[in-house]
């Protein structure tokens, strides 16, 4: 039977665009190139005086086309004010959008069958679709518009990319961004071809959401539930549809019911043609935090084998039916390691042979030839170095790499495991509740950290599946949104247009007013908390003696005035957002923009308070009353979030860190703050408050290197083999640094090829010849080789080429401080022979090392200037 959601008629003669021209297209802003509110010759009257075209589609198809064709229709209402209604049967309008699944649609086979559609480059294709203008599809009807998918999803995906085009963001539902007003919907005419996606199975993990999402779903949006169920995962699911993310973890903490607990869950999952799948701590889609209900002791294949399995083949046999990624292996519960074998190599025959019954289990209730069964095996924490060890993984299994749970991918695959028919993947986190710190109330992983990861992590092989940690969704919008952009099409965010994506996100997202302002407090905001997050406020790791901030005065006014200086960015472009967006814009710039602000404030006042109490009494006290107004202000900020936007949409969401006292040696302390008696009253001036003196935890003359230049500043380079460093804008505490590219270049293998190799060139000059020591500031990113150390040249005029190298391991050496620093410190000693002018060359000897910025000084400097000194070398 046919649906049509009829949109109405108007008459428009429509030129023959069939095959007018293939684009291999990703929208600007809104659609703008092939979207317009007023008539173009030829283009489509999706919406023309007051009337809107019919939609057509199948009830054949799959049920996911029927919803996604039910929200077009309400995105066309939500931009034009037009109603839609429903009706069936043999009605025609002038205008026609064809919609369906190529193979599965009456709809779309009567097209392909008279020769009005080319869909052969959808034959096969996995989650492709297809948006082509069509002259007289049928009698009786001028101008038509289909959406062809080469498979469920990728119709899906199709209606959800022309209501993006048409200006509803993804964001609408879950940020509360406003569409865009017309009352008039053309398309212009073309063919326009999108997918097949760069990775296949591409999604998100909800995780720690004991602090936002479960409270939020349990005492408001789900409450007759009192729990995250299938009707906040409806909304989930919808929202992935729009990003075209296909794959989810559920959330599986203690606080959830397992999501397969709920029979519902898994319908609503398959209606929306989710691809279920668990994490690397939850074989076989089981959670074991809530359904493994025998002693914790029990979980334990060495002891019982025969338990544990049939545990296994319960859930296969319940949802072996349904599109899922099962995860191989097996550790303990919640996320704790493997609880049988006591030396690696029991452990690795352990895990070998569970493997194996996994699969022989799969093979019963899913796919006789289990190679064709979607698998995945993750090698996380202390998995990885079992596999290290030998373990066998099979061929046609995706390894999917993790990162070191902080940004930085801690394995790429190497030659051979390139090779494999499984590929590989990457589970990378956006928020985190762990070691050292977790981070879990304000997302602040710099844009240009995850395209650098991922770019490197796809370039190397990892193509096949990606999961990104994404807490409670929200506040990690804009990570969540770059992360589904780059795994969907790799090429739409390069070197060259990764400088855009900030300004290029506010423009879809708020229109073209103020989106250059937008972008520049953003990126403000990422480089100022890359430097230390608001969750990281502390110079001391939890349960160790705590410690002030080791920056100097001018250090501390430095970085409170650029605070400032983005929250002024902030308010003025916060002056021209549309009133119907205010609400977004509070969620998605304004909240985390100001909270990290205030939350810097109130801990370097509170620091002030302790330092100069005895010193400077007065002045202490005026700190401390400075500490206690930002507190006020950060929670009458966050009780706006929570009861007044949206009418209080988001109450119970947003949850300041440390929210509560669980997790405690993961989390940060609460700031302690002076009694109200023993702070300053009245009002405090803006003189008075220029005026406070600031005490640093030493000299700032400690901080002032002879010289020092951000990496990017080069005057001069030289490439060899279409290999040379390049800038990543954004990246970095200072801005932007560089790296080798292409990411696959072969690395140099003897120090007498520095010579000939890749290089960036500097000029300075200095005062006085003699020792100096040479600081270079890294990004704490991993070796792309494993086993490798992170090595780069110096060289400096004429002088012998030397190889610096620097190990990085996780959880091991300095890693602690350098991912919360953001930040691996380098350095060696160096002769500078004469006073004057000199060069200094950095060599690309590895891809994949990040360099920061770099300073020559003939003492020590502070370690505020650069980051932690790793066990760096230089022969």
């Amino acid at each position: 039977m046919l649906n049509r959601f009829i949109l109405s008629r108007t008459p428009v003669v429509f030129a023959c665009l069939l095959l007018a021209g293939l684009a291999l297209f990703y929208p600007s802003a809104n659609g703008a190139e092939w979207v317009s509110d007023t008539e173009t010759d030829d283009a489509f009257p999706l919406v023309a005086a007051n009337q809107s075209a019919l939609l057509a589609y199948s009830d054949e198809d799959a049920e996911v086309v029927s919803i996604a064709a039910r929200d077009f229709a309400q995105d066309v209402r939500r931009v034009s004010g037009v109603a839609l209604r429903t009706e069936t049967g043999a009605q025609r309008a002038n205008a026609v959008l064809y919609v369906g699944t190529l193979g599965r649609s009456p709809v779309i086979d009567a097209l392909k069958e008279a020769g009005k559609i080319d869909v052969s480059e959808l034959d096969g294709a996995w989650e492709s679709f297809l948006i082509v203008s069509i002259d007289q599809p049928e009698k009786g009807v001028e101008n038509g518009l289909a959406v062809v998918g080469s498979d469920r999803r990728g119709t899906a995906y199709g209606l959800y990319e022309l209501s993006r085009a048409i200006g509803v963001s993804p964001w609408y539902w879950w940020a509360d961004v406003a569409p865009r007003q017309m009352s008039e919907i053309w398309i212009r005419k073309g063919v326009r071809r999108f997918g097949p996606p760069s990775v296949k199975y591409r999604g998100i993990f909800i995780n720690d959401e004991d602090w936002g999402l479960h409270p939020w779903a349990s005492r408001n949006f789900e409450k007759e539930l009192g729990d995250i169920g299938p009707k906040t995962y409806e909304r989930v699911f919808e929202l992935m549809l729009r990003l075209k993310a296909n794959t989810l973890w559920p959330a599986m903490h203690e606080v959830t019911k397992a999501f397969n607990l709920y029979p519902e869950n898994k319908v609503v999952a398959d209606r929306y043609a989710i691809v279920m799948s668990s994490s690397h701590a939850e074989p076989m889609l089981r959670n074991n935090v809530t359904e493994w209900t025998a002693p914790k002791g029990d979980y334990n294949y060495a002891t019982n084998r025969e338990g544990v399995s049939a545990y296994w083949e319960e859930r296969l046999k319940e949802n072996g039916g349904y599109e899922n990624v099962y995860t191989l292996g097996m550790r303990g519960i919640h996320d704790s390691g493997i609880t049988a074998g006591e030396s690696v190599e029991d452990k690795v025959a352990l895990l070998q042979r569970i493997i194996e019954d996994q699969r022989q289990l799969l093979q019963k209730h899913v796919d006789r030839n289990v190679e064709d069964v979607p698998q995945v095996f993750t090698p996380y924490k202390e998995v990885l170095e079992l596999y290290q060890a030998g373990l066998e993984v099979p061929d046609d299994v995706t390894i999917v790499w993790p990162d070191d749970n902080h940004g930085y991918i801690r394995r790429f695959p190497n030659d051979a495991e390139r090779m494999r028919s499984g590929g590989s993947g990457v589970y990378y986190h956006l928020s985190y509740l762990g070691s050292p710190m977790a981070y879990l109330w304000l997302y602040s992983i710099p844009p240009a950290l995850v395209w650098e990861e991922m770019n490197k992590a796809y370039r190397l092989g990892a193509q096949e599946y990606w999961i990104a940690n994404v807490g409670d969704i929200k506040p990690g919008e804009i990570g969540m949104d770059l992360f589904l952009q780059m795994a969907w099409d790799i090429d739409r965010w390069n070197l060259d247009t990764l400088p855009d994506f900030l300004s290029d996100w506010s423009e879809q997202t708020f229109g073209n007013a103020q989106s250059e302002l937008i972008a520049a407090a953003l990126e403000d905001y990422y480089e100022l908390n890359f430097r230390r997050k608001p969750e990281h406020l502390q110079w001391w790791l939890p349960h160790r003696r705590a410690q002030g901030s080791p920056l100097t005065e001018s250090e501390i006014r430095d970085r409170l005035s650029a605070f400032d200086a983005m929250v002024a960015k902030c308010e003025e472009a916060k002056s021209n957002v549309d009133h119907d967006n205010r609400d977004a814009y509070f969620q998605l710039v304004e909240y985390p923009i100001k909270a990290s602000a205030l939350a810097n404030r109130r801990y370097f006042h509170a620091e002030q308070y302790g330092r100069l109490f005895n010193a400077d009494p007065e002045a202490a006290r005026i700190h401390g009353r400075l500490a206690r107004d930002a507190d006020a202000e950060l929670n009458e900020l966050t009780r706006f979030f929570n009861e007044e936007i949206a009418g209080g949409k988001w109450r119970f969401m947003m949850a300041e860190e440390p929210a509560d006292n669980m997790w405690r040696s993961y989390r940060l302390s609460p700031v302690i703050l002076p009694e109200p008696s023993l702070v300053a009253a009245g009002e405090i001036s803006e003189r008075t408050r220029a005026a406070l003196p600031i005490r640093g935890a030493r000299s700032d003359e400690s901080t002032r290197p002879e010289v020092q230049r951000e990496a990017e500043s080069f005057d001069a380079s030289g490439n060899v083999q279409s290999a040379s460093w390049r800038v990543i804008h954004g990246l970095g505490r200072s801005g932007s640094s560089i790296s080798g590219f292409p990411v696959s270049w072969q690395s140099l293998r003897k120090e007498d090829e520095l010579r000939n190799a890749p290089y960036v060139e500097y000029a300075f000059d200095v005062s006085k010849s003699g020792e100096y020591t040479f600081y270079v500031d890294l990004v704490p990113t991993f070796p792309v080789k494993e086993g490798a150390s992170l090595r780069l040249g110096l060289q400096i005029d004429d002088g012998e080429p030397r190889l610096l190298s620097v190990n990085r391991t996780s959880k091991e050496g300095n890693w602690s401080d350098e991912v919360l620093a953001g930040a691996a410190g380098l350095r060696c000693q160096v002769t500078i022979e004469e006073a004057g002018d000199h060069r200094l060359r950095l060599i690309l000897v590895d891809s994949g090392v990040v360099v920061d910025k770099w300073a020559l000084h003939a003492g020590e400097l502070s370690p505020s200037f650069l980051g932690p000194a790793s066990a760096g070398r230089a022969p």
